[in-house]
């Protein structure tokens, strides 16, 4: 009796009569007199039928974690969890959704690929992971959303093509990522959305090639970026929303027609641009809508014809602009929109 766990040990003192409790080790004739009641067995059907686990340790006593080949979605947050090992030597083929939020797990070791062979969502934010060196092989071959903002990762080092095969959405928000160093054109196949805010990024050096084939969002808020000018070849074919607020940018200069061929909209609040100066017709052939909210720009000087042939908005409070001496209706053939000049 004492060897078992204290759940059982409470639903077989209230089903055994006095005396038939000392017979369980050794006479299992007994045990035909073992009886549970409706709402204890109710109780057991439901845990062992979840589909979504909230509180772990009531589900422990009753089935090993290793055991739950139903569960579809697992729910872990603010527990004390300190390493990913804790699944090392378990399976659970139809888990598709993990939420280890508000742990301590400090890095990636202990997972391999037949640990979550069917997982899509991964959420790991606000825990102490420092890199993803510890990730290797084909361990998340379907993981199409991971969330790892709040954590302490530095760099993008360490990823390869198998890491990630059919990722979608990677948020790496508020972390302490100083560069783009790491990436290569097959580590982001089917990646769409890129949150990189609150990071400690200086420059887009590093990226080169078709990098990000298909991504659609990128997101570079509260960065340290001051320039345009690392940026070449057909890096973002596909991005058509990106987020560059709060960072230190100085000019347009630096900029291609083959860089943001298809953005539709770019956000550029709270930086330090001061003129128009560095764009053509061919930069943004596609952009609706521009915010330049809180720069340093005091004139139009350095638009002309054709530079925004699809704009539709622009964003100008904040800035020192004193006269609308240099719009004409050819700058801005589609403008639906008041600027915002105030």
């Amino acid at each position: 009796m004492e060897y078992l766990p204290d759940y059982f040990q409470g639903i077989l003192s209230e089903n055994l009569k006095d005396g038939d409790l000392a017979k369980l080790p050794s006479e299992s004739v007994y045990y035909d007199n073992i009886k549970f009641s409706d709402s204890k067995l109710n109780e057991m059907k439901d845990l062992l039928n979840s589909k979504i686990i909230y509180n772990v340790e009531i589900y422990n006593e009753i089935v090993k974690l290793s055991d739950t080949i139903t569960i579809k979605q697992l729910y872990l947050l603010y527990n004390q969890i300190t390493s990913l090992e804790l699944f090392s030597e378990k399976i659970i083929p139809s888990l598709e959704r993990l939420i280890l939020e508000n742990n301590q797990i400090k890095s990636f070791k202990g997972l391999s690929g037949k640990t979550f062979p069917n997982l899509k969502e991964l959420y790991l934010f606000n825990n102490k992971i420092t890199s993803f060196q510890e990730l290797s092989g084909e361990i998340f071959l379907k993981l199409d959303t991971l969330y790892l903002y709040g954590n302490q990762i530095t760099s993008l080092k360490g990823l390869s093509g198998e890491t990630f095969p059919k990722l979608e959405i990677l948020n790496l928000h508020n972390n302490q990522i100083s560069s783009f160093e790491g990436l290569s054109e097959k580590i982001f196949p089917k990646l769409i959305r890129l949150y990189l805010s609150i990071n400690q990024i200086f420059s887009f050096e590093g990226l080169s090639g078709e990098i990000f084939p298909i991504l659609e969002y990128l997101d570079l808020r509260d960065n340290q970026i001051s320039s345009f000018k690392e940026l070449s070849g057909k890096i973002f074919p596909k991005l058509e929303k990106l987020v560059l607020t709060y960072n230190q940018i100085t000019s347009f200069e630096g900029l291609s027609g083959k860089t943001f061929p298809k953005l539709k909209e770019l956000y550029l609040h709270n930086n330090q641009i001061s003129s128009f100066k560095g764009l053509s017709g061919k930069i943004f052939p596609n952009l609706e809508e521009l915010d330049l909210i809180s720069n340093q720009i005091s004139s139009f000087e350095g638009l002309s014809e054709k530079i925004f042939p699809n704009l539709e908005i622009l964003w100008l409070r904040g800035n020192q602009i004193s006269s609308f001496e240099g719009l004409s209706e050819e700058i801005f053939p589609n403008f639906q929109k008041i600027i915002h000049i105030q």
